[in-house]
């Protein structure tokens, strides 16, 4: 599996990349409007963008997510809770996205928004325990996400601690989590 980490310097937005070495292709979740940066990323190792995974509807940036999935002719992916007026496929709870050695299983961590899912990636390659956790939103870095937005803050802050936490501290402590926003965010 090939992972990695693109971001925006002025927002300290963070979009993923995670690739097969094995089928070649690759999803990007939270592509940022700017989908350039990504593509030029993922042509470089000789990928093919087939899934785009949008993790909630987002306050801060406008989404580069509907772009790209236009753009490379890969499907596109948003939480099921989402309101969208446009097409796309809805991820439940507990749904895998496989291709290849990787395997994508949503997450659902409401709280910052009541829609917003996280993407907990096993690389088969490797074995069946979980590498990392995209957690969009949910978390950034020394803090938790804005519980205010799309709903009452205190039904949002309540959402976070009740729901969403206990299933992050739930995983294996050897998972790696990585934030959708990183030093430098405002």
């Amino acid at each position: 599996m090939w992972f990695k980490q693109i971001t925006r310097e002025e927002t300290g937005c963070a979009t993923y990349l995670i690739a097969s070495t094995t089928t070649g292709e690759c999803a990007v979740f939270d592509p940022l409007w700017d989908v350039a940066p990504a593509v030029r990323e993922v042509q470089r190792h000789g990928f093919t963008i087939t899934h785009v995974i949008d993790s909630h509807a987002h306050a801060d940036h406008v989404s580069g997510a509907r772009r790209l999935a236009a753009f490379a002719g890969a499907k596109l992916y948003v939480p099921a809770r989402m309101e969208a007026a446009y097409d796309a496929i809805r991820l439940e709870d507990g749904a895998h996205l496989r291709f290849g050695e990787v395997d994508l299983e949503v997450v659902h961590a409401p709280g910052h928004r009541p829609e917003q899912i996280n993407l907990l990636g096993r690389d088969l390659g490797r074995g069946t325990d979980p590498w990392f956790l995209l957690t969009a939103d949910f978390l950034m870095v020394g803090d938790i996400s804005r519980p205010d937005l799309a709903q009452d803050g205190r039904v949002g802050a309540t959402t976070l601690f009740r729901e969403a936490i206990p299933r992050l501290l739930a995983l294996p402590d050897h998972v790696e989590v990585y934030p959708g926003h990183v030093a430098g965010s405002t």
